[in-house]
């Protein structure tokens, strides 16, 4: 690949140092755009254990997402339900939380 790339800078057209390297040019760009990428955040295709985003991208933590639960549910007309409580943290904490994560803080919080 560095190779490929001096020559390449030094003006000969990629596909044929690339032909004379012999590699594909599909392979050449797409691990020149993989390079230039940011790590991930993410690990398996789950976030950090123990936290959920915000909207704007910042961290916060399960504790502090439990917090917000017991109050909701403190509330006097708390006819609430897992499904429910998602939509209230997504609106009013502006969470990006699933669903059965919100079922799995309450199972473990005994609420």
């Amino acid at each position: 690949m560095e190779i490929a790339d001096k020559w390449i800078q030094l003006g000969y057209t990629a596909k044929l140092v690339l032909r004379i390297v012999g590699i594909l040019e599909a392979t050449y760009y797409y691990r020149k755009n993989k390079a230039s990428q940011k790590p991930r955040v993410y690990h398996g295709g789950r976030p950090i254990p123990g936290y959920s985003l915000s909207k704007d991208g910042q961290p916060v933590s399960d504790e502090q997402i439990k917090e917000w639960l017991s109050e909701l549910i403190a509330d006097e007309e708390s006819a609430y339900g897992y499904r429910k409580l998602t939509v209230c943290l997504r609106r009013d904490h502006q969470l990006v939380i699933n669903k059965k994560k919100v079922y799995r803080l309450l199972i473990e919080e005994e609420l």
